[in-house]
């Protein structure tokens, strides 16, 4: 996913822009539907502060009952982004990025979100995504949802308890 924003005629003021990118371009299956990204960008010195939201529809299946969870997500995001500097010796770049920061960088005026709002939408999604925190999932012996009905064997496994 590549979402590039020209700094280099940026207004003094920073500028307000809005993105809709449709699901198919996002490769990401449980995101339904259109992702709205709204981003306000702002140059500061050498800086560039960029902060905004994305917005978006999950369609997922509940780990425990296996039913369908159908979520609108909402995320905020700020970042700064950094002109590329340094001095070129041998066509390499002396004063680079410090490995251990999460260090955002301008290059040929710029910005490229892509990469991270993809990662923020992929880390969006559950692992074990539930309907509810209180969903009692399947029996194991029948495969009733014990969310809708009881059946016999969970009535035995109360009573074992007892």
């Amino acid at each position: 996913m590549n979402l590039h924003i020209n700094v280099g005629n940026l207004p003094k003021g920073g500028s307000l822009l809005y993105f809709d990118i449709k699901e198919e371009n996002i490769s990401v299956k449980e995101i339904t539907g259109v992702v709205h990204i709204q981003v306000g960008v702002k140059k500061s010195g050498n800086f560039y502060n960029v902060e905004g939201f994305e917005e978006y529809n999950l369609s997922l299946t509940c780990s425990r009952c296996l039913e369908g969870i159908n979520r609108h997500e909402k995320h905020n995001f700020q970042l700064e982004f950094k002109n590329k500097t340094g001095h070129a010796i041998n066509g390499e770049l002396t004063r680079g990025i410090d490995e251990n920061k999460n260090e955002y960088i301008v290059e040929n005026n710029c910005i490229n979100l892509g990469p991270f709002l993809r990662d923020q939408l992929i880390l969006s999604v559950p692992m074990k995504p539930l309907c509810s925190e209180e969903c009692e999932g399947l029996c194991p012996i029948c495969g009733a949802n014990l969310n809708k009905t009881t059946c016999a064997h969970s009535k035995a496994k109360e009573n074992s308890f007892t």
